[in-house]
């Protein structure tokens, strides 16, 4: 998730040299990806409570972090720019002048930083890197607000020129990711991406490639940006994945007359699900299909984002059949109307739907139709829009500016919806089939009284629908202790202060995994994981393995958390029947 606050978090090591006494800089932690754990990550690694207490932090959000992946060309490599943040121990003089260990983080997107991490730690060398500026800007302010003057206590620092340095170093390989879907998620979603348009995934599944070229661009259809988001693509090694939390995503419109979006609370699955289609195009659809009213502009994130692949499969490509209900998409779907699919061959213009793949190493047949996304859905009494935004800030920061009946969505945090504070009469959020997901009655929390007040119960107990877990993720077979201490300290903070997440210690529920389409691999729950605390499933003993974004909840040890076609905790499931838990099950 590109975005509002996109960060980085930077663990920084320079070799002082010429003095026998002096402590030598290490990046400890150098990464980068989802938008969605920023300010936490950034306050856990600072705070004293925690065991990194890197007590010195500079931040930036002027997209000088630079991300580059060099894996399919050296000459056009793929850049990713975000947000950052280095925090980094005191040095040997005792003041932030000088390092000790260094945690950097990067704000970009899940699915970037999956495939940044693993294309660093291929086994023929690094093919992508994070680099820092040589002359940093003054530290913004995006974890500690203190001021410089109260550097290395209640505000930031500026970046010391031998920690760019360290981070900098041509040896300096990416160690972790933060991400908001499994890895097997985030090769699903680049799959899909690169397989021919309207060409079913896999075997026999409801979803559908969308045709974008490996090298390609997926562009902004915001007016005056030029934001666009690579498509490259990756090998899955053997990852391990630390769990942080778990997070809404919320449904915000904007209606500055209050007689068109803004007079629904509430909207179901199926009208939500007919809005980022293009089936529903007018106000009044948002309670009725025949509904009448004002046109909508929808914002529909980049399809290689999190924060969209979560929106996708738990909403429109829930699981449906050919002309039922859902199995449709924001992009290329099974049941999406004609006009709206994003394709040069669709089922308007081809015998056969979907589209028979091409011979094996030929050229892609269906394409990519608009690129910008930006499809008109003419209906009665007003014609709507859908529009592609990159990144979590384009999205949000779209929706704040347009008043006339606008709807987007994003992962919740505080930081995330800082902006809707300048829209505070005229935009709300919606419960989702009647559950609220942040216990606030539609209004935005932006204030802190507001923020102080903010209930994700529903997302803990899995009734609300639209959640995931939000997860870092290390190469290799064995947890990354650094990683671990850095999730612990994220996790105490978000208690500590505002809940951008809910601590796993407070979740009663996971999703079933499953092995996403064109994957081969063992799905296995991994829910007796210690970190769920008291509310783990003890009975569920293997690994955490397989992709979980719109699998079906289950309540960890409570069966009535369960929903269908799951009836049992997996706690009771793994006791009497299979130590996996209850897999390969989508909603």
């Amino acid at each position: 998730m590109k975005g509002i606050l996109k960060f980085a978090f930077v663990a920084c090591l320079a070799v002082v040299a010429g003095s026998a006494s002096a402590k030598a800089q290490t990046v400890v932690l150098d990464g980068l990806g989802s938008s969605g754990l920023f300010l936490e990550l950034g306050l856990g690694a600072n705070s004293s409570a925690g065991t990194l207490h890197a007590a010195c932090v500079w931040s930036e959000n002027t997209n000088t972090a630079i991300a580059t992946d060099t894996s399919l060309s050296t000459t056009t490599p793929g850049i990713d720019k975000g947000s950052a943040f280095v925090a980094w121990t005191k040095g040997s003089d005792g003041t932030c002048a000088t390092a000790g260990n260094i945690y950097a983080y990067e704000s970009t997107d899940s699915v970037v930083g999956n495939r940044c991490l693993y294309n660093s730690n291929l086994a023929g060398g690094s093919k992508c890197s994070i680099s820092y500026a040589t002359a940093p800007t003054a530290p913004v302010g995006l974890i500690l607000t203190g001021g410089v003057a109260n550097c290395g206590t209640t505000g930031e620092c500026p970046l010391p020129a031998s920690v760019v340095s360290a981070l900098d170093s041509s040896t300096q390989l990416v160690n972790f990711a933060g991400t908001d879907i499994r890895p097997e998620d985030a090769k699903f979603a680049t799959t899909r991406a690169l397989t021919n348009c309207g060409t079913v995934v896999g075997s026999s599944t409801q979803y559908l490639g969308l045709g974008y070229a490996a090298g390609s661009h997926i562009l902004t259809g915001v007016a005056n940006s030029t934001s666009f988001f690579n498509v490259l693509d990756f090998t899955l090694p053997a990852v391990f994945v630390t769990p942080v939390g778990a997070t809404p995503i919320i449904v915000a419109v904007n209606d500055a007359s209050g007689t068109g979006l803004r007079s629904f609370s509430t909207i179901g699955s199926q009208a939500l699900a007919n809005f980022l289609d293009g089936t529903s195009s007018v106000t009044g659809q948002v309670s009725s299909p025949t509904g009448t009213g004002s046109g909508v502009t929808v914002f529909i994130r980049e399809p290689l984002s999190g924060t969209y692949n979560t929106m996708e499969f738990n909403a429109p490509n829930r699981v449906g059949t050919l002309n039922g209900t859902f199995a449709t998409s924001q992009d290329v779907g099974l049941n999406q109307p004609a006009a709206q699919v994003n394709c040069t061959l669709t089922k308007a213009n081809s015998a056969t739907w979907p589209i028979p793949a091409p011979a094996p190493g030929a050229a892609l047949t269906s394409t990519v139709l608009k690129n910008p996304l930006d499809f008109t859905t003419p209906g009665t009494g007003g014609t709507g829009s859908r529009i592609r935004a990159i990144g979590t800030g384009q999205e949000l920061s779209s929706v704040v500016g347009n008043t006339s009946n606008s709807l987007g969505y994003g992962f919740w945090s505080a930081a995330n919806f800082a902006g809707f504070s300048a829209v505070s009469t005229t935009a709300k959020y919606y419960s989702v089939d009647g559950i609220d997901p942040l216990g606030a009655s539609g209004t935005i929390p932006t204030t802190s009284a507001q923020l102080a007040n903010v209930s994700l119960t529903t997302t803990a107990d899995g009734k609300y629908p639209i959640w995931s877990m939000l997860r870092l993720v290390n190469v290799g077979t064995t947890q990354n202790a650094n990683v671990a201490a850095l999730s612990s300290a994220a996790q105490a903070f978000s208690v500590a202060a505002h809940p951008d997440f809910v601590p796993l210690t407070n979740m009663l529920v996971v999703r079933s995994h499953f092995a996403p389409p064109a994957q081969t691999l063992t799905a296995a729950d991994g829910s007796g994981s210690t970190a769920f605390g008291t509310n783990a499933a003890t009975a569920c003993t293997l690994p955490e393995n397989g992709g979980d974004v719109g699998g079906v909840v289950i309540g960890l040890k409570t069966n009535s958390l369960s929903q269908s076609p799951l009836t049992v905790s997996d706690n009771s499931f793994c006791t009497s029947t299979n130590v996996t838990g209850q897999t390969g099950h989508r909603r």
